[in-house]
């Protein structure tokens, strides 16, 4: 037969075991923030839209999109440069995409 005492949650334990998980859950989403890749594309306004020299795509890791941005922007003098995260959405992208690191 079990008692009261043997089903009861220890509240104290249960509290530190929730602290470690919530510290824990904390580091692995400031390393996925610190890894975050991002696809830059670099478009040139004097260009036709149809011509191949119109769009320039980059991929590079940053912790923000204007990061991403200032990475690219002496490669690309005189383009608009637009960051998106990078996710299977733009896979095609990603193919095409030329590496910074």
């Amino acid at each position: 037969m079990t008692t009261a005492a043997d089903t009861q949650i220890d509240l104290f334990v249960w509290a530190r075991d929730l602290e470690r998980k919530n510290t824990r859950i904390a580091e692995i989403d400031a390393a996925r923030v610190r890894n975050r890749g991002y696809l830059v594309s670099a478009t040139d306004p004097s260009k036709g839209v149809d011509s191949a020299e119109y769009r320039q795509v980059y991929a590079t890791e940053a912790r923000t999109p204007n990061q991403a941005i200032a990475k690219v922007r002496p490669l690309a003098e005189g383009r608009r440069l637009q960051a998106f995260l990078s996710t299977g959405k733009y896979r095609e992208e990603l193919v095409e995409a030329r590496w910074l690191g």
